[in-house]
């Protein structure tokens, strides 16, 4: 790896800092008219200073041949960053933009230096660090007078990106007038205030500038150069002069491609660009060049935040994108997403991008030795691998915020799963300045978490594209990236989500299917996955009739529910049979890791068809897990509450015959009193609230001998009793008899060994002198062959396993409408599992067996 103190350079640095007292002139006439005399305390005009000091003939040449005479001569206020005639000479002689004389200088290469070099107010150096308002040291970068058509390059179809967008023009051999961007572009200048303001340290400033130099104080650089001499105070604004001639920057995306160093990532990006063509700079063009072309172009970026902070999600023909860059690299003007609530003048001034570039060198080792041969190997060539894929790797190399990304703050960087990327310093070859952000040139690729993470499969499959659209649409790509977790994600392909049980039917006359389509030619992004909801047949599995098709907020609503039900944190090749899910349910699995492994939920249980596992992926060794793939159905949990299972078995009778008469089941949910409510499918638990829960059923026989005992009551002595006070307790003992039988945490037989572990049940007493609610407990514990459960009393029972009615799962829904008839979403849910015990739980000890 070379030394930063040695390496070559391919673009102008800043050498140095400022460190001036905050303050700042403004020219004013204080009677005076400018245009005819001049207060005789203030020096000469800019253009006089410069014309009489006879050093700045370059400079001077300039103005005149572009006409700005009359305005450097007598009008302000302005600010010019110049540089004399030795610079001008070193200049040349370095051929630094191909030319060796001033004579050799075109129009616009002139305007560009000229205009380029100025700022429509009079600033003093201390004042470039403050932005409007004024707010101090908040300031990094400001606009100048230059304007976009002061250079339009022609662009030769050899030289014009390689992708759809740009191969019409390729193939009719057409060049075309094209602007970088429609954006102006700005300065930048780093002054004391603002290095103070965002805690930019020396050694940040030494490390920008290649090491090249030695920040000290009172240095200041604009675009790269020192100056050499401060605040030249004239009668109509300011002269700063310049160690060297001071050269306009140009944007990310065209100073990626000039990089000698950097051909292959720049290939990479302007995939994502396309010439959008522009009326107002046809016209603008043809005016100011006196040409006739019927259109002028500008080259933008498929990109997230591009001109104006908005999407550019759509091809110059209107057509979808693939996908997207975090940015646009070519926007001048770009300002920080975290200022978006700033006025975005202001915003552009605070900051700027940062983007993470590796060498030619280095993409190549990725390519073939590290984490870019996953792609190699399945893809053959860099152009064969999808846009969607590539630009995950683009942007997590592309960062939003410059003043969080210089070395003091590297540990604050993050990658695409908001884990710190690890950048350091030594990864970081040299630094360059683009108009609106910064490259670093990088001898190592820094690979996006996505492609180690279990939903990496799905990102570069097409027969997996409708729940990976859910994934990146619910912002589930973070949560699976993490390499905090391990997890075992299992993933329905396409063809699994065409008959996708509706849970939102359960409670109408005719079961429905949501049948998922993946369209990639769809217009904007929300609309590339649809649903078809068709009439099912529960019993014959056939699918009938379509009633019409559903709208984004129902497609991710039950993309968010499978998602939920298919993600497990943590191994299911432990060797337990069940595992609990993201969503609170729990899923069955069996032959784990082998084939013929098969994994079921409520539905698969309840219709005993479980899910085999097609294929298995792998991603543990550098990532986070693996990964399961469904081809036949997704998992679907169960659409049994737990009085549905309650009700078709008679072992179960006493219990659900106390239950029926409690006022412990409801049909829907109110949320406050204003709330219409939440209708549930069937009688659910009005205790559950979005959890998990185990509710332990006694046998009948338990139950009818504690009422013979006349330690519980019956609904009928209940409705005999004529004493309110006695019927109240009365009904009291048997809500507390329901409720200490409902525990959280739903625990299953098979799903590894349960340490003895006190639960919290939905019983409670309430201390009358404190006023404060103590919930009984329940003692649990268990292994993969039983369950037993002791009580307050000191009762043990144990789940009965000979007869199945055990580990009988349930879920319970409350959808977004008061009326199950017209559900479209679900509200919320929780789970529960159903055991059959062999005797009473009790609460209190003044009951005996």
């Amino acid at each position: 790896m070379s030394s930063r103190k040695n390496r070559r350079r391919f673009a102008p640095f800043w050498t140095g800092l400022a460190c001036c007292a905050l303050g700042c002139f403004y020219s004013c006439n204080d009677g005076y008219d400018l245009m005819d005399e001049d207060p005789a305390w203030l020096g000469s005009s800019i253009y006089d200073y410069l014309k009489s000091n006879g050093n700045y003939t370059n400079v001077v040449r300039m103005i005149d041949d572009l006409g700005y005479k009359e305005v450097l001569a007598k009008t302000g206020s302005k600010t010019l960053f110049v540089a004399d005639d030795e610079a001008f000479l070193r200049f040349y002689n370095n051929k630094v933009w191909g030319v060796e004389s001033y004579e050799e200088l075109s129009l616009a290469q002139k305007k560009q230096l000229l205009y380029g070099s100025m700022i429509n107010n009079a600033v003093q150096v201390a004042y470039l660090s403050s932005a409007a308002g004024p707010i101090e040291g908040d300031c990094m970068r400001r606009l100048t007078s230059a304007s976009v058509y002061d250079s339009v390059p022609l662009l030769r179809p050899e030289d014009m990106p390689d992708n759809a967008s740009w191969n019409w023009y390729k193939e009719a051999g057409k060049t075309i007038p094209c602007l970088h961007d429609m954006t102006t572009p700005p300065m930048i200048h780093f002054i004391e205030a603002f290095l103070q303001n965002r805690r930019i340290t020396n050694d940040d400033c030494n490390f920008l500038f290649n090491y090249e130099t030695q920040r000290k104080s009172g240095d200041a650089n604009v675009n790269g150069v020192m100056m050499a001499e401060q605040n030249i105070r004239c009668s109509n604004g300011f002269i700063h002069k310049m160690a060297e001639v001071m050269t306009p920057l140009p944007n990310l995306g065209e100073l990626i491609g000039k990089m000698p160093r950097t051909r292959k990532w720049s290939e990479l990006l302007d995939r994502f660009s396309a010439p959008y063509y522009s009326k107002e700079a046809t016209q603008e063009y043809n005016r100011l060049y006196g040409t006739s072309y019927d259109s002028v172009f500008q080259k933008r970026y498929f990109s997230e935040r591009s001109q104006g902070g908005t999407a550019l999600n759509l091809t110059p023909q209107n057509g979808p994108v693939e996908a997207m860059l975090k940015f646009d690299p070519g926007w001048n003007e770009f300002y920080s997403e975290m200022n978006a609530g700033t006025a975005t003048n202001v915003a552009l001034q605070e900051n700027m991008a940062v983007m993470l570039v590796p060498s030619d060198e280095a993409l190549e080792r990725y390519w073939n030795n590290e984490g870019g041969k996953v792609l190699k190997d399945r893809y053959g060539e860099w152009k064969n691998v999808p846009d969607q894929v590539v630009a995950k790797l683009l942007n997590v190399n592309m960062l939003n915020s410059f003043v969080n990304s210089v070395p003091s703050k590297f540990s604050t960087v993050l990658n695409d799963a908001n884990d710190e990327l690890k950048i350091k310093k030594e990864d970081v070859d040299s630094v360059f300045f683009a108009c609106n952000g910064a490259v670093y040139l990088t001898n190592k690729v820094f690979n996006p978490v996505s492609y180690i993470s279990v939903s990496f499969p799905a990102l570069v499959n097409e027969t997996m594209k409708v729940l990976y659209w859910g994934i990146e649409q619910l912002g589930y790509d973070v949560y699976l990236n993490s390499q905090n977790s391990y997890y075992s994600f299992f993933i329905p392909t396409n063809n699994a989500l065409l008959t996708y049980v509706d849970p939102c039917s359960f409670g109408k006359a005719n079961m429905q299917v949501y049948e998922f389509h993946y369209d990639p030619t769809a217009q904007t992004e929300d609309q590339k996955v649809r649903a078809v909801i068709k009439n099912y047949d529960v019993e014959t599995g056939a699918v009938l009739d379509s009633i019409g098709e559903a709208n984004y907020t129902q497609i991710t609503n039950r993309l968010k529910d499978i998602l939920e039900t298919h993600i497990v944190v943590g191994k299911v090749e432990s060797g337990n049979t069940y595992y609990q899910t993201k969503g609170g349910g729990v899923i069955k699995v069996e032959n784990a890791g082998s084939e013929g492994m098969t994994v079921s939920s409520g539905w698969q249980e309840e219709y005993s068809h479980p899910v085999t596992v097609s294929q298995i992926y792998d991603q543990s060794v550098e990532g986070n897990g693996k990964t399961y793939i469904l081809e036949e159905s997704a998992l679907q949990t169960s659409r049994k509450s737990v009085f549905d299972i309650l009700d078709e078995h008679d072992e179960f009778s006493a219990f659900k015959e106390l239950l029926e008469g409690s006022d412990l089941l409801t049909e829907t949910f109110k949320v406050g009193e204003s709330d219409a409510g939440h209708a549930c499918p069937s009688p659910s638990i009005n205790l559950f609230n979005t959890f998990n829960y185990t509710v332990y059923v006694p046998t009948n026989e338990s139950i009818h001998a504690l009422q013979t005992a006349g330690d519980l009551p019956t609904w009928d002595e209940v409705d005999a009793e004529e004493d309110e006070d006695e019927k109240a307790r009365m009904v009291e003992e048997i809500n507390q008899f329901l409720k200490y039988h409902i525990q959280d945490n739903s625990l299953y037989i098979g799903q590894g060994d349960i340490a003895s572990t006190q639960y919290s049940t939905s019983a409670y007493e309430i201390d009358k002198a404190t006023n404060t609610l103590s919930y009984y407990k329940l003692t649990a514990e268990g292994d993969n062959t039983g369950l037993q459960v002791k009580d307050r009393v000191g009762n043990i029972r144990h789940v009965v396993t000979g007869g199945g009615l055990y580990n009988l799962m349930a879920r319970e829904y409350q959808y977004d409408s008061a009326s199950e008839t017209d559900a479209s979403t679900i509200y919320t849910s929780s789970y529960a599992v159903v055991h059959q015990i062999d005797g009473v739980l009790m609460w209190k000890n003044d009951i005996t067996e």
